[in-house]
């Protein structure tokens, strides 16, 4: 009996200090868990730690702003320099065949024609240039010095040096009548005409009640013809190279390498010829080669 209750008081000891061992180790671990728990915290709330005072403060180095196409100044470059202009006419269309009108007329340019009144293609001619986008224009018949000598008729109803005042005006809107979708006009001989301030005053009065510009074609050094348009304020411009004074292409490809010289020195130039099928066939020749060097425009682009 004393030997069963010894072995029960053993074992109740060795219970009891399981017991108190386990409840200290779960009481530390509690403990642990806790002050854990204490230092977690979600990253919004976590605050970022104090500079210190006694240390100098790092600066962040700025992200280097990338180069921007669309804030960035172009290179400094010469402004281009406009071509120059140049204003071909094409002068006594009208008693020519239609053919070599409309094959003068797909050259591939702006240009003019002067359409002579009273000959037999006079509106065929005009109308041919105007379809295909060319500048019509008068060319007004005027005499000439040496009139009526060979090689001196300026054609029917030209403006002659004896007419009276009246019959200058009626036959300059005669020869306006004549010929469709004109804007403009210019002489055809008149070298005893252009010198003339009176006489050609007449003239330029009725072309500025038309409203048209005037291209002194200079047939005469003499001329006074651009002074009076400018006096009247007609939109004017005068004649600087004759293009088929010699219808030889060598000489026609002078010319023409003169009026390019004339238009990059002045800007412009206005260069004339006439019908004249070697003139067409030079002109196939010297234009295309020319592309670039100037731009082609209307003589009345020219008039001012």
């Amino acid at each position: 009996m004393a030997r069963g209750k010894g072995k029960r008081t053993s074992t109740l000891a060795l219970v009891g200090w399981a017991v108190l061992m386990l409840a200290l180790g779960l009481g530390a671990g509690l403990m642990l868990g806790q002050q854990g728990c204490g230092k977690r915290e979600t990253p919004e709330k976590r605050e970022a730690p104090k500079p210190d005072p006694k240390k100098p403060e790092k600066k962040q180095a700025e992200p280097k702003a990338k180069p921007s196409s669309e804030g960035a100044k172009p290179q400094s470059q010469e402004p281009t320099r406009p071509l120059p202009r140049l204003a071909l006419v094409i002068d006594d269309l009208g008693y020519i065949q239609p053919e070599l009108v409309t094959r003068l007329c797909s050259l591939p340019l702006a240009f003019s024609v002067a359409v002579l009144p009273y000959q037999e293609y006079t509106r065929e001619s005009a109308e041919i240039a105007h379809r295909m986008g060319k500048e019509v224009m008068l060319h007004l018949p005027m005499e000439p010095i040496g009139y009526p000598g060979p090689g001196r008729d300026p054609g029917p109803n030209a403006i002659l040096y004896n007419l009276s005042e009246p019959e200058v005006r009626r036959r300059v809107r005669m020869a306006l009548d004549e010929v469709p979708f004109r804007v403009g006009v210019n002489n055809h001989m008149g070298s005893r005409i252009t010198p003339d301030r009176t006489r050609k005053g007449w003239v330029l009065q009725e072309i500025k009640a038309r409203k048209f510009f005037f291209v002194d074609s200079r047939t005469e050094k003499d001329s006074v013809a651009f002074d009076v348009a400018e006096q009247l304020g007609i939109p004017a411009v005068a004649r600087h190279v004759f293009l088929d004074d010699d219808k030889a292409f060598p000489e026609m490809e002078k010319q023409w390498e003169r009026a390019l010289k004339l238009a990059e020195k002045d800007g412009s130039v206005l260069i004339i010829g006439h019908i004249y099928p070697e003139t067409v066939e030079a002109l196939e020749r010297l234009v295309p080669r020319s592309k670039g060097q100037v731009r082609f425009v209307k003589a009345g682009d020219l008039a001012k």
